[in-house]
């Protein structure tokens, strides 16, 4: 399949790289000479200097060939002209990066077929809606929701004291509703662990289960959730506006929040947006400023300040007054390991967010989602199995699924099914999936049918969560 990505920025490189294993034809098109450079060294794919809403640069990438276009570039209006184009030489899918809502909202005079983009997608607004689950599920580390929310995924960590620790898997006192679906060892190794796995203290742990049995965690923890959270936003650019917006919106939970924000402008543009935020001008990494306004007293720290080092100062500062919970925007993926490595709780990156919604449309097979946790080390995939599928009408234990790929839940026909070895796999079963990303191509070999399927839904905004 060939792919064209327009900008080889942020966004771009990490598609890139991950496209890259997953055998697609990718072509990336940069007018930046030091980003063609660096994704020439670093990334196995075609990378050319020029234009992307130019009509020869795309020529040059074999448009009239590819399949679809990603447009990713910083300019909302060169990647919608991008689109445009590619429409024009009749690519079956255009995505476009555009941040501006006027282009997409019903108030825009022109449609999608209009201006050529099949979808849109915002990266920042897909991190703050990340960011905003994790507020509303405290105690919990990621989480995340399947088969139109009846199906969730949780990550919390072991305490060493806690009744799971040094126990079997098979041996653990779960509700049936339930499973073990992957941890991560204190050293970051990742496993899709089997019955006889141990679970160790400060183990990272992924629990899938029907959403009602997960809505408490509390037996697991041991814990109980606070009424009212009290929430700092650092930053009050698009990522902390569109959090701050989210948390006041939702009903069901109950958050007390401030933003904090440098530029006096911006500050008064957000509070005539805002109206159960509290607004603060003021520096995030201001050890006084910080004392003053009482930073000990909150639950969740969010940094999405734009700055990767102002991020991570303000973030080790909370983590010293005391916060219990601190999510960090990360922009340079080479910071990863740092903010790990100091302990922050949840690293949100908008370009390896944005990565995986657009990467669920490459996959074979009848995909419907797919998620990266742990940047990238693990994928979650939601299918629809094929008639022709390889699995089919097979026990799990013999159905030749190797190790590294766990089938989480099976939904049939309204029931789900908390799968065990002797559980079969049917045609039109919808199926979770958790695998490393090492076990792709045994991914495609079992569950997908004799063809290459494409899932895509027209006119789709991938920021519309």
């Amino acid at each position: 399949m060939r792919i064209i990505i327009v900008g080889g920025g942020g966004v771009g490189s990490a598609l890139a790289r991950l496209l890259s294993g997953e055998n697609q034809d990718v072509f990336v098109i940069e007018k930046n000479p030091e980003l063609v450079r660096n994704i020439n060294e670093e990334i196995d794919v075609i990378v050319n200097y020029g234009n992307g809403a130019s009509v020869i640069a795309l020529e040059k990438a074999g448009i009239k060939n590819a399949e679809m276009l990603i447009a990713v570039t910083e300019v909302d209006e060169v990647n919608i002209v991008a689109c445009m184009l590619a429409k024009k030489f009749n690519v079956p899918i255009t995505v476009a990066r555009v941040r501006n809502p006027e282009y997409y909202e019903g108030s825009s005079i022109l449609t999608n077929e209009q201006l050529g983009v099949d979808i849109f997608i915002n990266p920042e607004r897909v991190a703050a809606y990340e960011i905003a689950k994790i507020i509303r599920t405290p105690n919990v580390g990621e989480v995340e929701y399947f088969a139109k929310g009846q199906i969730k995924m949780v990550s919390f960590t072991v305490d060493e004291n806690a009744k799971l620790v040094n126990q079997p898997l098979h041996k653990l006192p779960l509700p049936k509703e339930c499973i073990v679906a992957a941890i991560e060892r204190k050293n970051g190794e990742f496993i899709v662990p089997g019955g006889n796995d141990l679970i160790l203290p400060e183990d990272n742990v992924f629990i899938l289960g029907k959403r009602w049995v997960l809505n408490d965690i509390s037996w697991i923890l041991q814990k109980k959730d606070s009424s009212t959270l009290q929430v700092v936003i650092l930053g009050g650019g698009r990522i902390g506006f569109q959090v701050a917006s989210m948390l006041e919106s939702n009903r069901k939970n109950s958050c007390n929040v401030k933003l904090i924000e440098k530029d006096v402008d911006c500050c008064e543009e957000i509070a005539s947006q805002l109206h159960k935020t509290l607004i603060l001008q003021g520096d995030a990494t201001d050890l006084s400023f910080l004392e003053q306004e009482e930073i000990n007293d909150a639950d969740v720290l969010v940094a999405v300040t734009g700055d990767d080092r102002t991020n991570i100062l303000a973030s080790v500062l909370a983590m010293q007054f005391g916060v219990k919970k601190t999510i960090c925007e990360v922009i340079n993926q080479e910071y990863i390991s740092l903010f790990h490595t100091i302990g922050i709780n949840h690293i949100i990156s908008p370009r390896l967010l944005t990565a995986a919604q657009i990467l669920k449309l490459i996959r074979k097979g009848e995909v419907i989602s797919m998620s990266l946790i742990k940047d990238g080390k693990m994928e979650i995939v939601e299918l629809n199995v094929p008639p022709d599928a390889r699995v089919l009408n097979k026990k799990l234990q013999h159905a030749g699924i190797p190790k590294g790929i766990l089938i989480g839940a099976i939904l049939r026909k309204g029931s789900i099914i908390m799968p065990r070895g002797d559980d079969t796999i049917l045609a039109g079963d919808h199926l979770i999936l958790f695998t490393n990303p090492q076990m792709n191509n045994h991914l495609d070999r079992l569950f997908s049918g004799g063809g290459n399927n494409l899932l895509l839904k027209k006119n789709n905004s991938l920021f519309m969560q």
